[in-house]
């Protein structure tokens, strides 16, 4: 979560009379969890207990746009030439954490594979956009790439997503 916008206390849950009270003065410096200090001992009833309304983090803003099209040119449904932005992705340096992420990125679940070629007539019809994609794990925060390619339609990615 991102924060609060709003907290009290009191005993509103019938719950609450069945656990056990865990912490006692709680004092924070900052909003960060590390800078708190409190006591696991407690002098309290549960008409002190502490309720958050807590406001979820705001999803990034990713301004990569990867879609998977399939010979027709029209949506893949997960498996199919990669296209980043309508123009194509090189194969180099991309690796099954590249595709990980990039499936995961496009709401899919795992790759079940990707591979590398010059296998659909319409791959011509698209710029090369996409080169040296390398992830260090499945999550897109973890790559690197460029948009400065030195490939052919020969290299363009597949991808074969596995449903979410």
């Amino acid at each position: 979560y991102d924060g609060f916008d709003s907290w009290r206390n009191g005993q509103f849950f019938d719950i609450q009379a069945n656990l056990e009270i865990g912490l006692d003065n709680v004092e924070c410096s900052s909003g960060s969890w590390d800078s708190c200090t409190y006591l696991t001992t407690h002098n309290c009833g549960h008409g002190e207990d502490v309720h958050l309304n807590c406001v979820p983090e705001e999803e990034p803003v990713v301004d990569v746009v990867f879609t998977i099209v399939n010979e027709a040119g029209e949506d893949g449904q997960g498996r199919g030439l990669l296209l980043y932005n309508g123009q194509t992705v090189c194969d180099d340096g991309f690796s099954d954490n590249s595709a990980t992420a990039i499936c995961r990125l496009m709401g899919y679940g795992r790759p079940t594979n990707w591979w590398s070629g010059l296998l659909y007539e319409n791959q011509l019809d698209h710029e090369i956009g996409l080169d040296d994609v390398i992830c260090s794990s499945s999550s897109w925060d973890s790559c690197s790439y460029n948009t400065e390619t030195t490939c052919g339609h020969g290299e363009d990615v597949f991808l074969d997503c596995f449903p979410a």
